[in-house]
This record gives C-alpha cells, sequence and structure tokens, in this order.
C-alpha cells in the first residue's frame, strides 16, 4: 500500500470507524445538565435580557449587538421557558431526544440572537455542541455492543483542543502574558474578582499568581500533547480541570463556563472507564 493509501485510510479510520456511543452519551448528559444550570441562573433575570425591559441597543446605534430576533413579551416569555427547559429534560430522560435536540439548537440561537452582548462565548459553544449532537447519527447495536462513526467524537474533541490553544495563542502572540508576570493577578482584582478570589489575594504571595499565569498558558498551548496520549491524559485531566475550577473560584459567572469546558473532557475518557463510573453513578 502506498504511502498516500495508507494516510487516507487512517484519515477515514480516524473520522468514521465505529466507536463505544458511551462517550456521546455521557456528554450529551453532562452537557446538557451544565445549560440548565446555566439557563436556570440566568432566568431570574430573563426579562433584563429577552424582553424590551431590559438594555438592548438600537440597529442604527450598534447593528452587530442589537437584537436581529423580535423580543418576548411579558405574556410569552414564561411559555418559551417551559419548551425550553421541557426539551432540556426531554434530551436527559431520553424523550424524543433527537427532536428535544433541535428544539433546544433552536432556543439556543433565539437567546443569542435576542441578546447578542450576553450570549459572547458560553452560548456560541452551546450551539456548536448541540449542533454536533443534533447531526450525530443513531448507534448501531444494543448495549455495551452499540456503536457510532467516529466523527462526532472527533469532532469535540478537535473543538476542545482548538479551543485550548488558539486562547493560548491569543494570549501569548496577542496579549501581554509572556510580556508581565502579574497579569492575572492584575485581572482578578478586575470586574472579575470574586469573594474568594479577595480572599486568596490576601493570602497568596504575588509569586503564586505568576506560576498560575505561567501555568495557564503552558497547559492552554500544549493541551493536545497531554490530551491526545493516551499515558498522558490523567494528568491532562488534571491540570485542565484544576485550571478551569480556579477560573470558577476566582472568575464571577465564568463557572458556568467552566462546567461547559470540563463537560468536553467526557470525550476523551476511554469507554470502558466511563461505563465503569456511569455503573457507579447509577
Amino acid at each position: 500500500m502506498s504511502l498516500l493509501a495508507r494516510a487516507r485510510a487512517g484519515w477515514e479510520r480516524f473520522w468514521y470507524e465505529p466507536v463505544d456511543v458511551v462517550r456521546l452519551d455521557a456528554f450529551r448528559q453532562a452537557f446538557t445538565y451544565t445549560l440548565v444550570f446555566y439557563t436556570f441562573a440566568w432566568t431570574l433575570h430573563a426579562g433584563e435580557w429577552l424582553t424590551a425591559v431590559g438594555y438592548h441597543p438600537s440597529p442604527a446605534v450598534d447593528a452587530y449587538y442589537a437584537p436581529h430576533v423580535p423580543l418576548l413579551t411579558g405574556a410569552t416569555m414564561w411559555p418559551f421557558f417551559a419548551v425550553y427547559f421541557g426539551a432540556m429534560l426531554a434530551i436527559i430522560f431520553g424523550w424524543a431526544r433527537r427532536a428535544a435536540t433541535w428544539v433546544v439548537l433552536a432556543g439556543l440561537l433565539y437567546v443569542s440572537l435576542a441578546d447578542p452582548i450576553s450570549a459572547f462565548t458560553i452560548n456560541r459553544l452551546y450551539v456548536f455542541g448541540f449542533l454536533v449532537l443534533a447531526f450525530a447519527p443513531g448507534p448501531s447495536g444494543q448495549g455495551p455492543e452499540a456503536t457510532i462513526p467516529a466523527w462526532p467524537i472527533r469532532v469535540l474533541q478537535v473543538s476542545l483542543l482548538i479551543h485550548y490553544v488558539a486562547s493560548g495563542l491569543c494570549k501569548a502572540l496577542r496579549g501581554d502574558w509572556l510580556a508581565y508576570s502579574d497579569v492575572l493577578w492584575v485581572q482578578v482584582q478586575g470586574v472579575y474578582c470574586t469573594e474568594a478570589a479577595a480572599w486568596l489575594l490576601r493570602v497568596l504571595p504575588a509569586g503564586a499568581w505568576t506560576v498560575l499565569q505561567h501555568a495557564a498558558l503552558g497547559f492552554e498551548l500544549f493541551a493536545p500533547l497531554v490530551l491526545i496520549p493516551r499515558r498522558l491524559r490523567p494528568l491532562g485531566f488534571l491540570l485542565g480541570v484544576g485550571l478551569h475550577v480556579v477560573v470558577a473560584v476566582t472568575m464571577y459567572q465564568l463557572i458556568y463556563f467552566s462546567l461547559q469546558m470540563i463537560s468536553l473532557y467526557v470525550v476523551f475518557v476511554e469507554p470502558t472507564l466511563l461505563r465503569r463510573w456511569l455503573a457507579r453513578l447509577s
């Protein structure tokens, strides 16, 4: 077999070989739970971002951040959330799961277009994740023998790695994370500062923040090196989850982003280990 033929066979195997469905199922559950948590928290102030009560720039002032869909009214807001949350629960409990996934995706697109300022990165990642779930093929076989083509898992894996590397490159090449040793120390004192961050700023020496800064940057830049090799994945999980725990604790409202990112780690867990964990949870 020629080199080109072997490369093509490897490429097709990478994207389309049958793989255990458990990773996609576990990701779907974890990802949807994080969306429930995130949406419930923001529903407490839903009128501010989905109705005319809140601030929305007019298209004449800011066409990019102005609402791109009609806003809800007080009478339609709660029926919208009833359907939206109902679809999330249907995904979690397996009721008409594919149809419910499309309903959740439609809801995500709506809230993202209604208030682009608030949607920002978190909503876009949810749109991407549920788009993959919506197009993912159904399993072949039953129980532990059930398989799917690998491409939904690979897309999610590659997207997580791209996110980390792109973020690291932005910090290193376009930002000032390599130029100064106190960037993280300064950032946690701004609008993102939590009570936990304020306490840590009092008790930790400045050098500790420098270590955390370079550890975070190093992990993002070299995440593929610790998440792709199976033997190094436990180290990658430890570093990555640790990074997001620190973000959740020290940066206001970014707990939702951290949970969202941690849920993507499920697609890197070996199926046998994942089934063992799920059996213990059940």
